[in-house]
Order: C-alpha cells, then sequence, then structure tokens
C-alpha cells in the first residue's frame, strides 16, 4: 500500500497521440480536386444541378429513415390520439390529488 503525500503527488501523462497516416494537406488536396472533378461534370451535365440536390426536404427525408417518428407519423395521420387526450382522467386525478394535498398543507 502506498503512503499519500502532499508534497510528492505524481501528475498522470498527458494523452500525446500523433496519427501516423493522417495527413491535413492531402485531404484538403483530395477534396479541392473532388469538388473540381464535380464543378466539370456539372458544367458537362453529367451531374445535376447542386440547387436540385440540395433541395431535398431534410425533415421528410429524416422522419422516413426513423422507425419512431414512421409510427408517430402515422399515427398523427390515422387520427389516433395523443398522450394527453389518452390519459386524461389520470391527468385530472392527479390535479385533484394535488390540490387536496394543497389545501390539507394550508389547514
Amino acid at each position: 500500500m502506498g503512503v499519500f503525500f502532499f508534497y510528492n503527488n505524481r501528475k498522470p501523462r498527458k494523452f500525446n497521440y500523433k496519427p501516423i497516416l493522417y495527413d491535413p494537406d492531402e485531404e484538403a488536396r483530395k477534396e479541392k480536386l473532388k469538388n473540381r472533378i464535380e464543378a466539370v461534370k456539372r458544367e458537362m451535365g453529367v451531374l445535376p444541378e447542386r440547387s436540385e440536390i440540395d433541395k431535398k426536404d431534410f425533415k421528410s427525408e429524416f422522419v422516413s429513415q426513423t422507425r419512431f417518428l414512421k409510427k408517430r407519423k402515422s399515427r398523427e395521420e390515422s387520427g389516433e390520439s395523443s398522450f394527453i387526450t389518452n390519459n386524461k382522467i389520470l391527468i385530472f386525478i392527479g390535479i385533484v390529488l394535488l390540490l387536496i394535498f394543497i389545501f390539507w398543507l394550508l389547514r
């Protein structure tokens, strides 16, 4: 077992990781080249214009990819009720109990 001394505390080693295969200049060069190739293809008419690609509706695309949101949307469209309408009685009982508790404290 070690003894704790206030004057000789060892500090933890610092994290000093240097990636071996990552070169930020090379990544920037590849990205620039990729953007230039896409621009040339757009000029030639091989790729659609950038504005057509960006016009996708993000919300509908996101909802279509998530199971929970798909279920919620289908429930809302079918007319099924929400949490409040399903639990009106429980909410009412909770409010009544809260009021009784408050009046009991004020006595």
